[in-house]
């Protein structure tokens, strides 16, 4: 074993003192405030443990960082970023070993090889060890000398306290993009990229970013910079190359298509799939999607072979925000007859868009559109066998299990068809709802003239359906809730961690109620097209956290809406003779698509669950086999991202996942507007509405409420709801389900009639009212606000 002071590595032996100590030495020779400590080279024997412990107390260091530095980490094109060992804190003789066999050991996690194995024989990959002077930091944090979204900037995130939290993407962090010409300026003010941060001081970050910028003109290369500020001085901690050569942007894996022209909307597709999404789920369920809507104009003529659309030309994502672009499914028009506008309109958006554009698709002729129409229906009213085999195939799918990461992509890549077939059938289920629902109200138009007004007689038509598959969620939860106290009254007063507890040795009618709750609607969550979402089978958590909020409800049945009397609601609004008969029979069939919509989506993605699953269990394997720094990373890496990274040709990937997964956390605060004619650009903030304000939007579901209001973003902010509450909300989720025992009405951005939450609201009569652009913004927790399902407005007091 030889150590080495930092700052006087000899030559000879600097490569083998790893990446980590590489940057730490650079940065030391050249004059910067590095924690003074060592370096440990060719640590080889048990006796060389005790020589290490006792040069470190001789040190009089105190308390120190012991950080792991193999020959691979911190490369130009090796990452390795978060794979191995960092122990801080570390104190005494005893501890000091301790943290250094932490150290070497977490090598052996990376290459699977024995500990003594490694030691004896050394290896492709050698270990070395970093001791450094602990750094009680009031913040620390990163430096990118190339902001990701911006490389004409540098992007500084900066937390309170240890900065690991930011290294690990984990942590809410502050971020200052700094203009690089910024710089350049000595007297510059600093203020303004400051103002609003209430962390770092101009004068700090105006330092952090000259130095940072010095570092990298002595690297010749962007780089990514830990420090550390105690008091007014910075210790700089780590410098490392961007190891990735494209920029990881907010854009990234937007179209490149110019969409200009096109009408675009975040209807339909935004509930489905709400915020933004990480590329593995982009690359797997949005795929899925976007195929099934090619596929679907393919075969109805609009377009003679599925490649005449690119890959997401139909659904693609801006900043990870998905849309529709309606101007292609304008196409059926020039394909088929009894198609247009104003019913895609109705069935994506549940209303008329003024907005026009162009209409994509190939024109046919009389003989070949009537074909085309036939072919169409045809492919409407095949629900029944659509969903036949949708059950036949969610219900038997399996992906086989690989032994190394190698093989076990292989089995999913061979089973992916399996994504793209059952959305695809979802969508004959799901076109004949929204052709039915899209039927019913345009006749209602014509007779009313009045669109709220038809809107809110097809909620009222909509009421009362049997069987449907969101709706017995609650219903679900509530058998569970009943039989935890029957078995356990006391169980009511349970925490979450309590509960959690007694579920695990629960009595017969809980354990058998729990079991049939998981084996029908386990796979279910909120934002459940995201594999990165787990199902509520596999979310312990989760699933306890609401079910406390049922017990705490009562777990008594809500009286749900009564099946309205069709007859009379059509006669009421002046239909009589033939026109009436047709009426009611297209309400029976839309309300039928109801049902069976909501029973293919569920089974759409009880597959899309299988799949999350085995990218879990390839998840694992690939951090085994040091592929990746951590198991949550697979989702920040694309389907065919993964392939590479599976078999071992692109490990500068990993170091890409941490930047994708810090830049998510950005993509997920944008907002947008419901339509664009051009490529979707984010909206500015929006400020809270005024008192008396009120806020215009789509009658979903019937009913008048006033009450405080609750704004609900994440699951976290959900279970903060109390009961008389409003929720307030982007969209509405199955994983909301649970909350609608405690809540009085709905408010959400983004929604049409045949959304998850329209049908479950109209059920236990809650009052929605949907598309108020910006709720979440307008409107705070705690305001009082009234809600007109039948008006369509909601009322801020």
């Amino acid at each position: 074993m030889r150590i080495f002071q930092l700052g006087a590595i000899d030559a000879t032996h600097i490569n083998a003192a790893g990446g980590k100590a590489k940057g730490l030495e650079r940065l030391a020779r050249e004059g910067f405030n590095v924690p003074p400590g060592f370096v440990m080279i060719d640590i080889e024997e048990e006796r060389d443990l005790d020589a290490a412990a006792e040069h470190y107390l001789k040190s009089g260091l105190g308390k120190v960082a012991v950080r792991s530095s193999a020959t691979v980490e911190d490369g130009a094109d090796y990452s390795y970023a978060g794979q191995f060992k960092t122990v801080l804190n570390v104190e005494g003789g005893d501890e000091f070993k301790k943290a250094v066999l932490e150290c070497l050991n977490s090598l052996e996690d990376v290459t699977a090889k024995e500990y003594s194995e490694k030691l004896s024989k050394g290896g492709e990959i050698k270990m070395s060890v970093v001791v450094q002077s602990m750094v009680d930091a009031d913040f620390a944090g990163v430096c990118f000398t190339s902001d990701p979204c911006n490389a004409d900037n540098l992007l500084v995130e900066a937390v309170v306290g240890l900065g690991e939290a930011v290294v690990s993407g984990t942590a809410a962090t502050a971020g200052y993009s700094v203009p690089r010409d910024l710089l350049k300026n000595k007297d510059a003010d600093f203020n303004t990229v400051a103002d609003g941060q209430n962390l770092l001081s101009a004068h700090l970050l105006k330092e952090i970013c000259i130095e940072s910028a010095r570092l990298q003109e002595i690297f010749k290369m962007p780089m990514d910079i830990e420090w550390a500020v105690k008091g007014d001085t910075i210790y700089w901690l780590q410098a490392r190359p961007i190891t990735v050569t494209e920029v990881c942007n907010e854009g990234e894996l937007d179209p490149k298509e110019d969409l200009t022209g096109c009408v675009i909307t975040r209807c339909n597709v935004g509930e489905m799939l709400p915020g933004a999404v990480t590329p593995l789920t982009l690359s797997v369920s949005v795929y899925a999607i976007d195929f099934g809507l090619r596929k679907m104009l393919c075969l109805a003529g609009a377009n003679k072979k599925m490649r005449a659309i690119p890959d997401f030309g139909c659904v693609f994502s801006t900043s990870g925000h998905l849309f529709f672009n309606l101007s292609y499914l304008y196409g059926f028009s020039k394909a088929i007859y009894l198609t247009g506008k104003d019913g895609v309109d109705m069935s994506i958006c549940g209303r008329h868009l003024e907005e026009t554009g162009k209409i994509l698709g190939k024109k046919a002729n009389f003989f070949k559109k009537m074909h085309n129409t036939r072919k169409y229906l045809s492919f409407v009213l095949s629900r029944n066998k659509a969903r036949a085999e949708i059950t036949a195939l969610a219900d038997t799918f399996k992906i086989a299990a690989g032994e190394n990461a190698a093989q076990m992509y292989a089995e999913i890549d061979k089973a992916k068809y399996a994504a793209d077939r059952v959305t695809y059938l979802h969508y004959i289920t799901s076109s004949h709802s929204g052709a039915m629902s899209s039927a019913v109200i345009q006749i209602l138009l014509d007779k009313l003239n009045d669109a709220d007004k038809s809107k809110a007689v097809l909620a009222e038509l909509l009421e009362g359906i049997d069987g449907i598959e969101s709706v017995d969620i609650l219903a679900s939860l509530r058998r569970v809730a009943r039989a935890v106290l029957e078995d356990n009254p006391a169980a009511r007063a349970y925490n979450s961690e309590e509960l959690a507890v007694y579920l695990k040795n629960a009595g017969a009618k809980t354990t058998e109620a729990r079991a049939e709750f998981l084996k029908r609607h386990g796979h279910r969550a909120i934002r459940e097209a995201e594999l990165r979402s787990c199902g509520w089978a596999d979310d312990e958590k989760a699933f306890t956290e609401y079910l406390r909020t049922v017990i705490m409800s009562g777990a008594k049945d809500s009286e749900t809406s009564a099946p309205p009397d069709l007859k009379a609601v059509i006669r009421a609004q002046g239909f009589r003779g033939l026109s009436a008969k047709i009426l009611k029979y297209l309400v029976n069939q839309a309300r039928d698509g109801v049902k069976n919509r909501e029973y293919s989506k569920s089974k759409m993605i009880k597959v899309l669950d299988v799949f999350k699953q085995a990218y879990r269990k390839l998840a694992v394997m690939l951090v085994a086999e040091g592929k990746l720094p951590d198991e949550d990373a697979v989702f920040f890496l694309t389907h065919e991202e993964l392939g590479v990274v599976a078999n071992g040709a692109a490990p500068a990937l990993a170091k890409k996942t941490l930047q994708r997964r810090r830049l998510l956390k950005t993509q997920q605060e944008l907002c947008f507007s419901e339509v664009y004619t051009k490529k979707p650009v984010p909206l500015p903030f929006t400020s809270l509405a005024q008192s008396g304000e009120v806020l215009r939007g789509a009658p979903i579901s019937r009913g008048k409420v006033t009450g405080p209001a609750r704004v609900v973003k994440n699951a976290a902010d959900a279970g903060q709801i109390q009961k008389g509450e409003i929720m307030v909300a982007a969209y509405t989720d199955i994983g909301w389900s649970p909350f609608y025992c405690l809540i009085e009405g709905l408010v959400t951005e983004v929604g049409s009639p045949l959304s998850h939450g329209a049908v479950v609201a109209r059920e236990y009569a809650l009052p929605l009212v949907s598309n108020i652009a910006g709720a979440t913004s307008l409107i705070q927790t705690g305001d009082i606000i009234t809600v007109d399902g039948e008006g369509g407005c909601v009322i801020k007091h």
